[in-house]
């Protein structure tokens, strides 16, 4: 076998990957939107409407984001019609849909969330005026007197009924009771009710799997019910509060009979005609901002990735560890980091074999239940926050030593100790992880570790044997694959699918809890610039592509050196990777260059102006997110 680059996570050093070490280091660029991921009809979300006159309206904006002024409603409906929009309803897009009834030339969806007064008194009006269609998303629980004040002046049943009767407004369920926070977790931060379990802090547990189904079920009956008493017909449109989803939620409201369920998103495609994605509107947004939408010409930051090693923070001393995750965010806000990728799992020793995490399972030893405290104090910072996590490590999966990866000779075992993906076993044991670990957490995605590998001499477990006996007829020896380089190859192709469906098995699973999860998978550099390399790691950069949001490259330049006689110039190395890795046209928005900030091999952290340079030549090379690992954020 080939000397093969061993990048280990070396966690004995230190907490953070951030992309920029000071203020002076690049940015987080824009980039263009990506047309092909767009919906094909442009749709709005607004909230509550003021009076433009209203004596304190500067404070008022300034509290309630989501809140625009009567005149700049109007203004944005003047802008549709200069601009030959038209606001269309739900009705209008079935019968699109269905019949196959031609919609205006530039038809848009319009929609007023929650159920304020505002929508009889200040957006009715303005609908008759202009001959527009709505669709009014309305708390139910508030038109039921729950939660008292949750919304002083709320609308009427019978101005409801009015306003539909008028033709030109579709009146939708805001959920009955899921339009709030609960406790997430015994630090009792607050998170959407919808997506995520509670947590009983006078129990001391959280809610089960089958309690959160049953609670959502119960809302969408209650929901149902109080509907038809007020309205007279069944609801046929849904409203996702905080347009939070999962799989297992669109199922259900499906399933109760609602056609239309409306999101947020930034009018992201979505694989379901009868789910729409809306733009928020906030901040008494200008028309020149919403032409920014209907043309789809605004910016999307890149990729700033910082990446948390929760074994370094973490203290049993409550305020100490609060004062480190305060420095933690101090560090990411100056270094203007966007993203972060948190430690899920416990390992401080740094072998790589997991023998505990720090969220909540009953299938895992768990050594804090921390994770999703961080997770909620990194996203209260503004961060969208990943769950690094490995899948064949975990030491509860290797109790039976048939899960077991095994090399054709014992000296040819790859690094960590690791399951075998084959096992359906470890598969099954993998899924409920990942189920607790998106149900129990606020997370935006999911970073896979690089333990999802298998070398040249991998796998000959059991399990493995036998899929090499389905596929292709024959027992799986090393001497059959000496003897046939066809086979070597198929079977390659066939362990680096096998690592990829397990992926899409788990990112499945992540999604009937969290259903815009981001994913991205770690990638050593040898499998870009030396292709042929799939061999030796079960890996293809080009399968990552199109499987992943982001492709993390581990672009270890000092690394590369510890681990091989032949020296390499950094900046020629890292050069030569960029621009490798840069040839697949999905790799400019999905490929993420981390850099390496410490020499493991030398001891010493490496300069902020040579890490400076590099991000500037990957810049340069057209590379378009950065990310860096470690970073040394206590200064010591």
């Amino acid at each position: 076998m080939k000397n093969i680059l061993k990048y280990l996570f070396i966690n004995c050093f230190i907490v953070i990957t951030i992309l920029s070490i000071y203020n002076n280091l690049i940015e987080a660029k824009s980039k263009e939107v990506d047309l092909s991921n767009k919906q094909e009809i442009v749709s709005f979300c607004y909230h509550n409407v003021v009076d433009s006159n209203e004596k304190n309206l500067k404070d008022l904006l300034k509290k309630d984001i989501y809140a625009i002024t009567d005149k700049q409603l109007e203004n944005h409906f003047k802008f549709f019609k200069e601009k030959g929009y038209t606001p269309i309803s739900i009705k209008q897009y079935q019968d699109y849909l269905e019949k196959g009834i031609k919609l205006p030339e530039k038809p848009i969806l319009i929609s007023f969330d929650d159920g304020h007064e505002s929508m009889y008194t200040k957006v009715y009006p303005l609908l008759k005026k202009y001959n527009y269609h709505a669709v009014f998303g309305i708390i139910l629980s508030n038109m039921d007197g729950i939660p008292e004040n949750s919304i002083k002046k709320m609308v009427t049943w019978e101005q409801l009924q009015e306003m539909k009767a008028s033709g030109l407004v579709e009146v939708g369920v805001h959920s009955y009771d899921l339009h709030e926070y609960i406790i997430a977790n015994s630090y009792r931060d607050i998170t959407q009710k919808a997506i995520n379990g509670i947590y009983e802090p006078n129990q001391k547990r959280y809610e089960t799997e089958a309690e959160y189904k049953e609670r959502i079920r119960t809302d969408l009956i209650n929901g149902k019910e109080l509907f038809y008493q007020h309205m007279g017909y069944e609801p046929q449109i849904f409203v996702w509060p905080f347009g939070e989803y999962n799989e297992f939620l669109i199922d259900e409201t499906k399933q109760a009979g609602y056609k239309y369920q409306l999101l947020l998103g930034n009018d992201k495609k979505v694989n379901d005609n009868s789910l729409l994605s809306r733009y928020i509107i906030t901040n008494n947004l200008s028309t020149s901002d919403i032409l920014k939408y209907l043309e789809h010409t605004y910016k999307v930051n890149n990729i700033v990735a910082g990446q948390i090693d929760i074994d370094m923070i973490y203290d049993e001393l409550p305020e100490k560890f609060e004062r480190n995750i305060d420095d933690v965010i101090n560090k990411l806000h100056d270094m203007n980091a966007n993203t972060v990728f948190v430690q899920a799992f416990a390992d401080e020793d740094g072998d790589g074999n997991v023998d505990e995490v720090y969220f909540h399972t009953n299938n895992l030893k768990v050594k804090a239940d921390v994770f999703n405290h961080v997770v909620n104090r990194l996203k209260n910072a503004g961060f969208k926050v990943y769950a690094w996590i490995p899948i064949l490590t975990y030491s509860q999966m290797t109790q039976n030593p048939d899960n077991l990866i095994v090399a054709s000779e014992p000296d040819k075992i790859g690094w960590y100790k690791r399951v075998t993906p084959f096992s359906p076993e470890v598969r099954a044991m993998a899924k409920d992880i990942v189920k607790d670990l998106t149900m129990y957490s606020s997370i935006d995605g999911i970073l896979f570790q690089d333990d999802l590998y298998m070398n040249d001499f991998e796998d000959f477990s059991i399990y493995a044997k036998e899929a090499f006996r389905n596929e292709f007829n024959q027992e799986l020896t090393m001497e059959n694959l000496n003897n046939d380089a066809d086979l070597r190859n198929k079977w390659t192709k066939l362990k680096t699918k096998t690592l990829n469906d397990f992926t899409l098995e788990l990112i499945n699973v992540a999604k009937e809890y969290k259903g815009e999860i981001q994913t991205a998978r770690n990638i050593y550099p040898t499998l870009i610039t030396e292709p042929e390399s799939e061999e030796w790691f079960a890996q293809n950069y080009n399968d990552f592509l199109s499987i992943y949001d982001y492709v993390v490259i581990m672009a270890y330049p000092e690394m590369e050196n510890a681990e091989n006689e032949k020296q390499v110039e950094p900046k020629e190395w890292l050069e030569h990777l960029v621009t490798m890795a840069l040839e697949n046209p999905q790799a400019k928005t999905k490929a993420i260059f981390k850099l390496q900030g410490y020499d493991w091999d030398k001891n010493i952290w490496i300069k902020d102006t040579e890490q400076i340079s590099r991000q500037k030549l990957i810049r340069s090379k057209g590379g378009l997110n950065l990310a860096q690992y470690p970073v040394n954020v206590f200064d010591n």
